[in-house]
């Protein structure tokens, strides 16, 4: 499954993508924020956060121990 967000800001833009997969038997998890800034109509900078790869273990441990504002 992929789920992506794309809003615009005032120097450019962000993209969020979220996706999910299965892997050795188990599944796998990652979410990652791209932020470019736009300068004459090029990328002149860009950002980018990632979870890193979560298997099932470090989502349960995560689902245990975070409480989210939205799910």
């Amino acid at each position: 499954m992929l789920r992506s967000r794309l809003d615009s800001t005032p120097s450019g833009f962000v993209l969020e993508v979220e996706e999910t997969w299965e892997s050795d038997g188990d599944q796998w998890y990652c979410r990652e924020l791209f932020r470019a800034d736009i300068t004459d109509g090029a990328i002149s900078e860009l950002s980018v956060y990632c979870t890193g790869d979560w298997d099932s273990a470090r989502m349960a441990e995560h689902a245990a121990t975070v409480a989210l504002i939205r799910v």
